[in-house]
């Protein structure tokens, strides 16, 4: 298991963000992924629509249960589907540092999350590690569980200063702890369209010319949105500029494991495949998926390549051998992408089908969709519109159903991708709340809002008329 530590002591640098977003990539690209909060701000949770006073057991409980003793998984680990788990902090979370809080007394103190990431290792193909804001015992712990480090760094001038600092401290942290963790530096936040965000960029390949990825991600607001629906931006949006950076960072980090060797030298002796164009993981990803749909519905299971002589197997493979083993499995992907992406082209019906998506009328046909997000008043009733994938589960609440969480749900519409509800009302202001996944949020495209007793905006619909149950049945 590749483990990650995303790492920057510099506030809105877009590090949950990352941490969010490659996770949600890495798990649709097949790669089961385990995202570990060590921020106390509980900020994966949020962006995962996952309630603080939700969370049973967090990870500093499993940071202090002994080695020897099982983790009560069913209270730790939350499921995403797809491949992605996640476990949450909380705020206690950051009382385990402290002089009493339990971890500083233990002989083991810098090991705690090693010794927990370690029970997950054959399960999981990478490990996110959402590191807090400070150095201490937690990020100790987070570079000791490591097996590299990514720095994500705004393209801005103060960001740009505080890059060569934050690469001394980590360099510094894995030399007090004993190794020498490989840390890449991540361009986020990016304006491709902005002089000066081209020239950081510029700059940050000249100051660090073997770490800095060739992906950079660029600024979109829409994974801010996602984040308020409690999801990657991949399952909400993904043919959105922030969806296909993380997906071409998803892919780049598969082919490109960590070695020990560092430089240009050790670069070009692993002999990775290039980066691919913009774009292309997440044209790939969908590629895959609608080729094995294409499959499973209409052609026979393809017969099996022939298979390589296996190698004996060695009783306790190296870590340059695993490395090798990586970079082999991320090339045999690549390759079998190409494999897909020709079976496509040489298949009319599903090579014209991919045609007809990737056209302008489709960007047209999503520019409509997107138009009838919220809420609309119809002769079928008041119909509550909203983007989701479709694993989420999503509610209106509000005063016609006695604000219940769970009354009103809405459905998922394949072929639109979307999730709808029609509701009768009765005339007048209605005060509403979208439940995304358990999380309570203002619905983001209703303009019409109003203060609730407690200070937060609510929406409102105002209803012109009556709207009976019987003329919402049949509605879709």
């Amino acid at each position: 298991m590749r483990t990650v530590a995303i790492i920057n002591q510099k506030g809105g640098c877009g590090k949950t963000t990352t941490a969010v977003n490659l996770a949600g990539a890495l798990a649709r690209m097949g790669q089961p992924t385990l995202l570990v909060d060590m921020d106390p701000q509980s900020h994966c949770a949020v962006g995962l629509g996952i309630p603080e006073d939700s969370i049973d057991r967090q990870i500093g409980d499993a940071m202090l249960t002994e080695p020897n003793r099982k983790l009560d998984e069913s209270r730790l680990l939350w499921k995403f589907g797809q491949g992605l788990d996640l476990i949450p902090s909380t705020m206690r979370l950051a009382g385990l540092e402290a002089a009493h809080g339990g971890l500083a007394d233990l002989e083991d103190r810098d090991q705690r999350l090693l010794n927990v990431t370690e029970r997950f290792d054959d399960r999981y193909e990478f490990c996110l590690i959402d590191c807090p804001p400070s150095i201490g015992l937690l990020t100790f712990n987070a570079l000791r569980a490591a097996t590299e480090v990514l720095i994500p760094v705004e393209t801005s001038f103060f960001s740009l200063r505080g890059a060569q600092r934050q690469a001394r401290t980590i360099e510094s942290l894995a030399r007090r702890l004993g190794g020498r963790t490989p840390y890449r530096i991540l361009p986020t936040m990016h304006e491709p369209q902005h002089r000066l965000a081209n020239e950081i960029l510029n700059e940050l390949n000249t100051r660090f010319p073997d770490q800095v990825i060739p992906h950079a991600i660029r600024r979109d607001e829409k994974l801010k949105e996602a984040a308020s629906f409690g999801q990657p931006l991949i399952e909400y949006e993904h043919n959105a500029p922030g969806s296909m950076d993380y997906a071409d960072l998803a892919v780049w980090l598969i082919a490109h494991p960590p070695s020990k060797s560092r430089g240009r030298a050790a670069a070009q002796a692993r002999k990775m495949p290039p980066p691919m164009e913009a774009g292309e993981g997440i044209r790939a990803m969908l590629r895959a998926e609608r080729m094995a749909a294409a499959q499973t519905t209409t052609q026979p299971e393809p017969a099996p390549a022939a298979k390589a002589p296996t190698e004996t197997p060695t009783a306790a493979p190296t870590t340059s051998s695993r490395a090798a083993e990586l970079a082999q499995r991320a090339r045999r992907l690549l390759a079998e992408t190409a494999s897909i992406g020709a079976r496509i082209d040489a298949d009319p019906d599903v090579s014209h089908f991919l045609r007809q998506n990737e056209t302008e009328d489709r960007e047209a046909n999503l520019r409509k969709i997107r138009k009838l997000y919220g809420v609309h008043q119809t002769s079928r009733g008041a119909l509550f519109v909203h983007p989701g994938g479709e694993t989420s589960r999503l509610f209106i609440a509000g005063d016609f159903n006695g604000w219940s969480p769970t009354a009103t749900p809405l459905r998922f519409n394949q072929r639109l991708g979307v999730h709808e509800a029609c509701v009768p009302l009765p005339a007048g202001k209605q005060r509403y709340r979208v439940v995304v996944n358990g999380r309570w949020v203002t619905d983001p495209y209703n303009t019409d809002t109003t203060t609730d007793r407690f200070g937060e905006l609510t929406s409102v619909v105002n209803v012109r008329q009556n709207l009976s149950a019987a003329a919402c049945e049949g509605a879709d």
